[in-house]
């Protein structure tokens, strides 16, 4: 999986340090644009560079014209999906990660009140959400909602996400 994150130059002077961040990469470019030219940061490796990657982009949260994209899709929301990475990290610490997202996803549906059915994501980040799915006849099929419920929360690109095709 690939992920970049492209910082216009004239950001630096607010934040220098995010420079450095950038230059710690697995590769880095320069690429000219409309703005001015932009520092890239390119991860090859990701999701495997997870430490870096939170790092760059907590440091870039407050910068303007950030772009991240993961493969080639472009993060609409960078601050669900900083949360989506300290979550996954988060995964990465326990012996079963399966579970761990499953115990986050039935936290949420109990604040959430979530009715008494079976649960169709065990992840916490869609959980809220898929209370809007349509089981309408006609609709598209479950997993198809779910992934794009996925898509706008950011978490399409995690490892851990489970989308059973027997949703469909």
């Amino acid at each position: 999986m690939r992920l970049t994150i492209a910082i216009p130059e004239a950001q630096f002077v607010e934040a220098p340090a995010v420079l450095r961040l950038i230059r710690m990469a697995p590769a880095c470019q320069v690429e000219g644009g409309e703005q001015g030219p932009a520092y890239v940061a390119l991860f090859d490796d990701f999701p495997q560079s997870i430490d870096l990657v939170i790092r760059l982009v907590e440091a870039a949260s407050n910068l303007r014209d950030v772009r991240i994209t993961v493969d080639a899709r472009p993060v609409l929301s960078p601050t669900k999906f900083y949360n989506t990475l300290l979550c996954y990290r988060e995964s990465m610490g326990v012996p079963d990660p399966e579970a761990y997202c499953a115990s986050q996803a039935a936290r949420v549906g109990d604040a959430g009140g979530c009715p008494d059915r079976a649960c169709v994501s065990h992840c916490q980040f869609i959980c809220s959400r898929c209370l809007g799915v349509s089981r309408d006849r006609g609709a598209p099929p479950l997993s198809v909602q779910l992934r794009a419920i996925a898509r706008q929360a950011e978490v399409d690109w995690c490892p851990n996400l489970r989308i059973s095709k027997s949703n469909a």
